[in-house]
């Protein structure tokens, strides 16, 4: 399979690293959030990333809301609104309304998981808070169960920098614990529901450990693997098709597993660089979209084989954030 390595239509400089995007999965468009993270040090100096565990660093975020416009020549981003935050590490979408309301989560530094309300009156306010919990340790990951079913009381879990992981449910604009366990002897990288079986939660850590989880049973793993050799920082249960799961590691390998055996993965493909984030195609069970840390972004055709159908190299820095437009295109184009 030939690569595709298409070009950049548009730029927008977010300040700080910018390691999340999601597209507003809603009302047909091209709008998207952008979390950032940045390092200070004495107040105002910025530290390498590398730092990100130091102690004598502020960690300080911002979320963009910005509108990619097609343009003759292209495209042109134009931001919105900005929100002064801690640190981001997540952002997602609840891809079904609350109560009516379109809301996304967003994983912050300081320990806490903020619930946003999206206001389509607005662009300039097109953000606002819900509410909030907060953790003693850094929200690294959040997932929301309901991405297949609708519910008006649906459940998040997230992860956390001190191995914790956490389920909490939103009900009535407000988040409850269910249960908080130890799930990982170090940073707990990445939470995410099995979407067909929302009972069911896996893990990934910085111990190179990808955990499953009944939640109706308790804190024990249904299973526990290491065939990752470094930290697993990225899972996504696939929502087109049951019992297929991607998970993504340092140790640079995409693996994509059959739920129903989790000794060994059907699949694995080397994209080099780490991978941080893995997203499947909204439309296309098949189309799988990886950040790949130093390696670029990447698109997998995950079909009988694996291979890589798209890469996108363009970036000077570490490649974090990705996802796919959800707004449809005349020509079915992506």
């Amino acid at each position: 399979m030939s690569v595709n390595l298409p070009e950049s239509l548009a730029t927008f400089d977010t300040e700080y690293c910018a390691d999340s995007l999601e597209f507003y999965p809603f009302n047909d468009t091209q709008r998207f959030l952008v979390g950032t993270y940045q390092l200070l040090k004495d107040g105002n100096a910025q530290a390498n990333q590398e730092e990100l565990t130091s102690s004598d660093a502020t960690r300080v975020g911002r979320i963009y809301v910005c509108d990619a416009i097609d343009t003759d020549g292209g495209m042109r981003i134009i931001e919105r609104q900005r929100i002064e935050t801690s640190a981001i590490f997540d952002i997602k979408w609840s891809y079904n309304n609350v109560d009516g309301k379109h809301l996304a989560g967003v994983a912050c530094a300081d320990g806490s998981l903020a619930i946003y309300s999206a206001n389509n009156q607005s662009d300039a306010e097109f953000l606002s808070p819900v509410c909030t919990i907060i953790a003693p340790s850094m929200c690294c990951s959040l997932d929301w169960s309901n991405r297949r079913v609708s519910t008006s009381t649906p459940r998040v879990v997230t992860s956390y920098s001190d191995g914790q992981l956490q389920l909490l449910q939103l009900s009535e604009s407000s988040l409850t614990e269910v249960c908080q366990w130890q799930g990982h002897d170090l940073e707990a990288w990445i939470a995410a529901f099995d979407y067909w079986t929302p009972d069911i939660v896996y893990s990934g850590g910085d111990d190179a450990r990808l955990k499953g989880w009944d939640t109706r049973i308790g804190p024990h793993p249904v299973f526990n693997s290491r065939r990752h050799q470094a930290g697993v920082c990225s899972i996504q249960s696939n929502f087109h098709r049951e019992h297929i799961l991607a998970t993504g590691s340092y140790d640079e390998h995409v693996f994509v597993w059959d739920t129903r055996n989790m000794r060994m993965p059907v699949q694995e493909y080397n994209v080099g660089g780490g991978v941080w984030r893995l997203k499947w195609h909204p439309n296309d069970a098949t189309q799988l979209l990886v950040g790949a840390m130093y390696n670029g972004f990447h698109v997998l055709d995950v079909g009988e084989k694996v291979a890589c159908s798209a890469s996108f190299m363009d970036h000077t820095s570490i490649a974090y954030g990705a996802d796919w437009c959800q707004a449809q295109k005349p020509d079915s184009e992506d």
